[in-house]
């Protein structure tokens, strides 16, 4: 009965999330961007050429579209951590994305669900939507949820698109004991820390070429 009880309120808080965070979305035509899913091989040979240090090949993908508009395909692969409890739905993300002189910048990132469906495109821009788990702000003491937005650049480098967005994205805090939601004001610490703890870090690049395919639309 008790194990009822939770699953209720873990879904009646995340009904409520998901309803409170349609309010706040960007007011923006927001379509899933077109991907071509990778074959079970491609992302096992990139796997193993990449040296991921996280064993969960059987639930890993690989899609291939064109991320900053240059005409070309660039790669996106999401590796879950498969650990227990929060952890299950943690993954790492990376991005292997055409520079404009025939090479490709790797970047890779934490996040939490991750899904191809978070590439999307608005005003036909491609964006990566981001979700990622903090524990105490400043001004709160509990644990948080921050979503963000990133865009892919010409020169193959990932970064953080909330401005494009002309607002800020919410730190998110949801009682499951009590279902409610809970915006929090950020310090200039926390946006620090935020900023720190979520930007995409460089990678050792496993190859020097960019697929010619056409990846646009």
């Amino acid at each position: 009965m008790r194990a009822v009880l939770i699953f209720i309120a873990v879904a009646a808080a995340a009904f409520e999330l998901k309803a409170w965070c349609e309010g706040w979305a960007p007011d923006l035509e927001c379509v899933p961007a077109k991907v071509r899913m990778l074959s079970a091989t491609a992302v096992s040979n990139y796997y193993c050429r990449a040296g991921i240090e996280i064993d969960s090949m059987e639930y890993s993908q690989g899609a291939a579209l064109d991320l900053n508009g240059d005409g070309f395909y660039d790669f996106v692969y999401i590796f879950p951590w498969m650990g227990c409890g929060l952890n299950a739905d943690g993954c790492e993300v990376i991005f292997r994305v055409s520079n404009g002189t025939n090479g490709m910048v790797e970047t890779e990132m934490e996040g939490y669900g991750a899904r191809m469906s978070d590439l999307v495109k608005v005003a036909g821009r491609v964006y990566f939507r981001h979700s990622m788990f903090f524990g105490p702000f400043e001004k709160s003491a509990h644990n948080h949820w921050v979503s963000q937005m990133f865009s892919f650049e010409t020169n193959g480098m990932v970064k953080c698109a909330n401005a494009d967005f002309c607002r800020k994205f919410p730190a998110v805090t949801v009682y499951y004991d009590d279902p409610k939601f809970r915006q929090i004001d950020l310090t200039s610490a926390d946006l620090k820390k935020i900023d720190t703890d979520t930007r995409p870090k460089r990678r050792k690049s496993v190859g020097c070429f960019v697929n010619k395919g056409k990846g646009g639309e």
